[in-house]
């Protein structure tokens, strides 16, 4: 096991500013405390560069080991006694882009987390509020027993399918037939300008616009659908990504279209990255630019 505090080795400059923030504990966070979100993006910024930052990888992936649940997921931070989606599928991938690991339980965790929308007190709010989002796919809610949203399911499709092939083999149809039910529940939330909003389409009957962020996870959970399915997408996620003064927003955004194989935008300034977040996610984009996708491969 390596020895010395995190962040000790050299790093070139791109990934400097994440690895100087590493926490002593190993983690990353958004202040003094680890969080799950920020060390997961981190550890899959330094996955982009493999073996070039042993000890932050290392220590990262320690902290993200500790953090995970009897239940096979994670909570947003350790002080939380509860596992979440998001936190989850963002885990899964940067152990599995950092170490190969199966995580079979935390996948288990995965498959067995869907939306609540089965429950009567959702089916009566989409009766009285007119909710017209077609279908009843099964999506991914941000807590267990919630309704489904567009980023927590479109995270979980991604981590499925990139740890799907370490899996035993009695897994494969149930993570087929989940990562399906993700795509068609994304494609039925996709909104009238060809983006995505955080959940419905059509809250309270009116036709809801899309956003930067929301727009390009969701396109990352769409990879396999055929492209002309996507065009109007792709083509708004083109228009997005000029427009957007988020970091978070561009980052996304400029995942979404690499993946798909979409020439990037031209246009817009690149915003400043506030926290680790903003420029983890930017390395991992602009790596994805150079060939080498931590979300896919």
């Amino acid at each position: 096991m390596p020895t010395g505090k995190p962040g000790e080795d050299a790093s070139p400059p791109g990934l400097s500013p994440i690895t100087a923030r590493q926490l002593p504990d190993g983690g990353w966070g958004y202040g003094r405390d680890a969080w799950t979100e920020p060390t997961a993006l981190a550890l899959l910024a330094l996955s982009t560069e493999a073996g070039q930052h042993t000890l932050p990888v290392h220590a990262g992936v320690d902290w993200l080991r500790r953090a995970r649940r009897s239940d096979g997921g994670w909570p947003p931070n350790p002080r939380v006694d509860q596992s979440v989606t998001w936190a989850t599928s963002l885990a899964l991938l940067a152990l599995s882009s950092a170490t190969g690991e199966p995580c079979t339980s935390s996948v288990q965790w995965l498959l067995d987390t869907s939306g609540g929308e089965g429950g009567m007190a959702y089916r009566l709010a989409r009766y009285f509020h007119k909710d017209q989002d077609r279908g009843g796919f099964e999506g991914w809610p941000w807590y267990p027993g919630t309704a489904a949203w567009v980023a927590p399911t479109a995270m979980a499709v991604r981590a499925l399918e990139k740890t799907r092939a370490s899996q035993p083999s009695h897994m494969d149809r149930r993570i087929r037939e989940r990562v399906e039910s993700g795509r068609d529940f994304l494609m039925a939330r996709r909104c009238l300008d060809g983006g995505w909003n955080h959940g419905s389409s059509r809250p309270l009957g009116y036709e809801a616009e899309s956003y930067a962020e929301t727009t390009g996870v969701a396109l990352l959970g769409l990879t396999g659908v055929p492209r002309a399915a996507l065009e109007p997408s792709l083509r708004r996620a083109e228009v997005e990504f000029a427009a957007s003064r988020s970091a978070q927003g561009r980052a996304w955004l400029r995942l979404a279209l690499v993946t798909h194989g979409h020439g990037i935008a031209v246009g817009g300034a690149e915003p400043a990255g506030r926290d680790v977040t903003d420029v983890a996610l930017n390395a991992i984009a602009q790596a994805a630019q150079r060939g080498r996708n931590v979300f896919i491969a």
